[in-house]
C-alpha cells in the first residue's frame, strides 16, 4: 500500500519568507484558512478541524475554529509573508500577523485551541513556540482539547486514530532499519502495533542536522500526524518537529 505523505510541500525547497504586506477584507473558510480579494490563504505549520471528511458532518469544533479565525481578521490590516510553496490548487501558504500584533495568528490560534500544530515549513523557531502554546492550551482544555476527539491516543489504542491526524504517545520498544526505510516500533508485533516511519534520505538529513531517530529506542515520545493502516496504525515522519521527546532513553 502506498504511504500518504500528509505534511504539505515537505519534499519540496521552502522559500524563504516574501512578499510581506498589509491586508484587509479578509474572510475565515475554516480555523486555518482565509480567502482576501479572491486569493485563498493557508495558515503554515497548524491545522485546524476541518469541514471535508469521507462521511458525515464536519469535524467537531470546525464551525468555532471559524467563528475564531474570523474575528482575529475582523477589520485588521494583516502582514502576509509566504512561507512555503504554494499548494497545487494554488492557496498560497503564509505567516500572516495582523499589523501591530507581536504574535502571528498561527501562535493565537493554537493558543486558543482552536488549532493544533502540523509541522510544515522550515521554520523551526515559529514551530516550537507553537508547540509551546499547543501544550499550555492542551494543559487548560482550552478549545477542541476539550472534546474527546482530540485526545491524545496512547500508542497501545492507536486503533482508533486511523483516518485522522492525531497525537500518539508511547513507549519505543525498537528501532529497524529495513531496506530503505526507519521504523521506530512502539510494540513487539509490527503487523498490528503502532509504528512511525522516515524514509532513509530523510533519517540522513536529520541525523547530519543532530536529531538521529536511532537514538530514541527506549525513549517515550509523542508522535503528530495523519495515521493511515499499514498493517499497525502508523505516521509517516515528513518533518522532525513531528517527533517530541517526552522522556529520555534510560
Amino acid at each position: 500500500m502506498r504511504r500518504r505523505t500528509f505534511i504539505i510541500g515537505a519534499a519540496a525547497t521552502i522559500a524563504p519568507p516574501v512578499n510581506a504586506a498589509p491586508m484587509e477584507g479578509a474572510i475565515a473558510t475554516s480555523g486555518d484558512r482565509f480567502i482576501a480579494k479572491g486569493q485563498e490563504y493557508h495558515l503554515a505549520d497548524i491545522l485546524a478541524p476541518s469541514a471535508y471528511v469521507l462521511a458525515g458532518d464536519a469535524q467537531s469544533y470546525f464551525h468555532k475554529a471559524k467563528r475564531d479565525l474570523n474575528s482575529l481578521l475582523a477589520n485588521a490590516s494583516l502582514d502576509i509573508s509566504d512561507a512555503g510553496p504554494a499548494t497545487r490548487w494554488g492557496a498560497r501558504v503564509v505567516t500572516v500577523t495582523r499589523t501591530g500584533d507581536a504574535q502571528t495568528l498561527q501562535h493565537q490560534l493554537v493558543e486558543m485551541g482552536a488549532a493544533r500544530v502540523a509541522p510544515q515549513t522550515d521554520n523551526l523557531e515559529l514551530i516550537d513556540q507553537l508547540l509551546a502554546a499547543e501544550g499550555e492550551a492542551r494543559a487548560a482544555r482550552k478549545g477542541l482539547w476539550a472534546l474527546p476527539a482530540y485526545q491524545i491516543f496512547d500508542a497501545d489504542n492507536a486503533g482508533r486514530a486511523v483516518g485522522g491526524f492525531h497525537l500518539v504517545e508511547g513507549k519505543v520498544r525498537r528501532i529497524a532499519k529495513v531496506k530503505s526505510r526507519f521504523y521506530i516500533n512502539f510494540g513487539t508485533d509490527y503487523k498490528t502495533d503502532f509504528t512511525a516511519s522516515a524514509g532513509s534520505r530523510i533519517y540522513r538529513k536529520w541525523a547530519g542536522q543532530g536529531f538521529d531517530l536511532a537514538s530514541l529506542d527506549t525513549a517515550r515520545l509523542r508522535i503528530r500526524g495523519f495515521v493511515e493502516a499499514i498493517h499497525g496504525p502508523s505516521i509517516e515522519l515528513a518533518h522532525r518537529r513531528q517527533v517530541e521527546l517526552l522522556a529520555r532513553p534510560p
